[in-house]
């Protein structure tokens, strides 16, 4: 897989320009300092500026986040009404959505499959996807999981209305504001959506809520200690504000976790493009440019990052005690 096959540098030129344009029309009078998202640590350093927005590091966890940030209602109106978003939605998305499906959704599906076995007494698993989009990922899960009910959290109208036409259940909601679901899936699933949300903690407790006792729920997102961020700080195009908000660390993606009830966390990076985006970057160090002359020593590198959990792609399984 190439960056270009999920993100054409046409098309994302143009989001990361009407994210620009919708971050410099914000408010910054009314936005709020706020704690490590994932420790709640209040010690932080100053770490790094990007389009006007302001990133700390914890001092204590090392996660990397901006404060002082919009408000929650401030992102409310930035994901429901901004040029950006409607792009996303109606224009970046469908152009890549089925390549995204061959390349990223089918094999996340099948990756589930080997972590997540099937209860037979059950009937089949109870599977939500939070923030399902257009429901593909969902589809492809259901090929792994065939007994297992689909479901579906989605705020956006026009998504929502998308789920449903694929005859999956769907809750038009904020996960934070989906307790008529509590308590009622044996996965939970969140795609990409930690990085973006005001507070992770109150997103995690959500995902908690909705799992059952002795369900698992799985994460995956952006955390800081990936060696593209690491590399390239703010000139990375994963540090877009005010989509990308929080960059946890691997220590504060499990204390989050942990914190909010989760029993068993377990947290690794899977990711496949880090070193890609380097070399891409127009910023590469000597060393990496030398490591592109060797193709396999290339390879090698990315699957120490994997294996090393350095990579930017971040995935957390976290189970839900019985009790």
């Amino acid at each position: 897989m190439k960056e270009t096959d999920i993100r054409p540098a046409d098309l994302l030129g143009k989001y990361l320009e009407l994210s620009l344009q919708d971050g410099l029309a914000m408010d910054r009078a009314k936005f709020v300092r706020v704690p490590c998202p994932a420790c709640l640590g209040e010690r932080t350093a100053s770490k790094l500026e990007k389009n006007g927005f302001a990133f700390v590091q914890c001092s204590n966890c090392g996660s990397v986040f901006c404060s002082p940030r919009p408000t929650q209602e401030a992102l409310d109106k930035l994901y429901e009404e901004a040029p950006s978003s409607e792009f996303w939605a109606r224009v970046f998305f469908p152009a890549v959505a089925e390549t995204r499906r061959e390349k990223l959704f089918a094999k996340k599906a099948r990756e589930i499959g080997k972590l997540i076995a099937p209860r037979p007494e059950d009937g089949g698993l109870g599977i939500c996807d939070v923030g399902a989009g257009y429901g593909i990922f969902l589809e492809e899960l259901g090929k792994v999981f065939p007994r297992a009910s689909l479901h579906a959290i989605e705020p956006g109208p026009e998504l929502a209305a998308a789920c449903r036409a694929k005859d999956i259940e769907t809750l038009q909601a904020y996960a934070e504001d989906a307790q008529a679901w509590a308590g009622r899936f044996d996965l939970v699933l969140s795609s990409e959506v930690v990085e973006h949300v005001f507070s992770p903690e109150r997103f995690v407790r959500a995902l908690f809520r909705l799992t059952k006792p002795g369900g698992a729920t799985i994460l995956t997102g952006l955390g800081y200690e990936g060696f593209d961020i690491l590399v390239l700080q703010q000139k990375s195009q994963s540090v877009f504000p005010p989509h990308h908000i929080n960059f946890l660390s691997i220590q504060g993606f499990e204390s989050l976790f942990r914190r909010v009830g989760f029993g068993q966390v377990e947290v690794w990076t899977p990711g496949e493009l880090d070193v890609e985006r380097v070399l891409t970057s127009g910023q590469a160090p000597e060393f990496l440019e030398v490591l592109s002359r060797r193709p396999d020593a290339l390879q090698q590198f990315q699957e120490f990052l994997r294996g090393a959990k350095l990579s930017s792609h971040v995935w957390v399984l976290a189970r839900k005690p019985t009790t």
